[in-house]
């Protein structure tokens, strides 16, 4: 039988959540860290360990591991990145195209090519975009994780301002149809602001007036997470050294002590033949 690859992006959080109608939507976008499975004939060889979220999904599918399988993922853990989705979403495009020939359709938006607004609850696609701006993304992930599973969602919060949100899915809409990256960090730094109430993050309005004096794009955040993310267009990548230079200097770094920049990547859920790979 053939080996299969899958591999899936994680996120810096989501560049916009909200409530509409008593329905949250959020869109992620995915960055350069992965988890990616491959699965294959078993090979007798021990194999690694999984995930729960990972071992779930696999109970789900079959009563029988009669495959072989490799995991590997940079993607930490409890911090915002959508690793468990990544994983979960990996694994099953593995299995699925080892087993049937098919992948299934992404129920996150990291699993998507293009930008996708979703229910987190259900899994429902609620407006889509061609629109693939060239960003970046500075990172600041403290040492702080949060456990998702645990959090009151933003609908069955009276912390979050769920009718001021309302307007943040029309903002993004507008945004990519107008192919405006300054609309679109606008709203990204409106969403982290109002879902401040809910889950503070430290220092975010001194992050937010660093990146204002520096002209850059905006904040988006992890709506149930840890880290923050500043938004770049490739052009203020010359800002860099003088964006890390500040905040190495302010009490924020102690607490945002990983720090690191990605591409906003469009890649989603991936899933190849090995054997096509090779040659």
């Amino acid at each position: 039988m053939r080996t299969m690859k899958a591999s899936c992006p994680g996120s810096c959080g989501e560049l916009f959540q909200c409530v509409v109608d008593g329905e949250e939507f959020l869109m992620s976008y995915g960055i350069e860290k992965k988890s990616q499975v491959v699965i294959g004939p078993q090979t007798g060889a021990i194999e690694e360990v999984l995930r729960p979220k990972m071992l779930q999904v696999i109970n789900e599918l079959t009563d029988q591991i009669d495959f072989g399988y490799t995991f590997h993922t940079d993607i930490s853990v409890g911090k915002g990145y959508s690793s468990s989705t990544a994983d979960m979403l990996s694994i099953l495009g593995a299995y699925s195209a080892y087993k049937h020939g098919t992948v299934s359709v992404p129920s996150d938006s990291v699993g998507f090519s293009d930008w996708t607004v979703m229910n987190p609850l259900n899994g429902a696609i609620q407006w889509q975009t061609r629109w693939k701006p060239k960003l970046y993304v500075y990172i600041l992930e403290p040492d702080q994780m949060v456990d998702t599973t645990s959090f009151i969602r933003m609908t069955e919060s009276p912390l979050y301002p769920a009718e001021q949100s309302k307007t943040l899915l029309t903002d993004f809409k507008i945004a990519c149809d107008k192919q405006n990256v300054e609309l679109l960090g606008a709203a990204a730094t409106r969403s982290a602001l109002l879902n401040n109430k809910r889950l503070p993050k430290p220092y975010l309005n001194d992050i937010i007036d660093l990146v204002n004096k520096l002209g850059l794009l905006g904040v988006n955040i992890a709506h149930s997470g840890s880290i923050v993310g500043i938004l770049l267009t490739e052009e203020q990548l010359m800002h860099m050294t003088e964006l890390e230079e500040r905040l190495s200097h302010h009490p924020l770094a102690s607490y945002y002590s990983l720090r690191n920049l990605s591409k906003i990547i469009y890649d989603g859920l991936q899933v190849k033949n090995v054997e096509e790979i090779l040659e």
